[in-house]
């Protein structure tokens, strides 16, 4: 969302007219009138539970669809791949992610899965490893 504080309910961007978008030129609801906020998207851990298990199969390999998209397309590259998890051993799956990655699945597979969000501090979400160099820096024999 780009513009001013005023959300517009139609076209979902900010104007800077009360009554009329300046982006698009619709009429703002009178219902809007708060100014637009950001919130930071939240990291930690998402614990999944498949609703129906006669169709567990079937929807753990829906989810590893999704979440292979999320990876791909979204900021979830900063982790490490979780895709050897799937399909899972048992009932529950647990995966690192934003709050807004569970609302995301919830979307794409609405009814099929309780996600429940536990917030975790930087250092205790897994990252990529940082690229080490090959070998210790050397001096050239001519130099020592």
């Amino acid at each position: 969302m780009s513009g001013g504080p005023y959300l517009c309910e139609y076209c979902g961007y900010g104007s800077h007219n009360k009554e009329r978008c300046t982006h698009c030129g619709k009429d703002i609801s009178d219902l809007v009138d708060q100014p637009l906020r950001f919130r930071q998207p939240l990291s930690g851990k998402l614990t999944i539970r498949v609703y129906d298990r006669a169709d567990a199969e079937r929807t753990w390999k829906d989810l590893a669809k999704e979440w292979d998209r999320l990876e791909q397309e979204t900021n979830l590259c900063l982790l490490p791949s979780q895709m050897e998890k799937f399909p899972p051993k048992g009932d529950v799956l647990e995966l690192y992610g934003k709050d807004v990655d569970a609302s995301s699945l919830q979307e794409a597979l609405p009814g099929r899965l309780t996600i429940e969000f536990q917030e975790l501090p930087y250092e205790q979400i897994p990252r990529r490893p940082r690229g080490k160099p090959l070998r210790p820096p050397t001096v050239p024999k001519n130099k020592r």
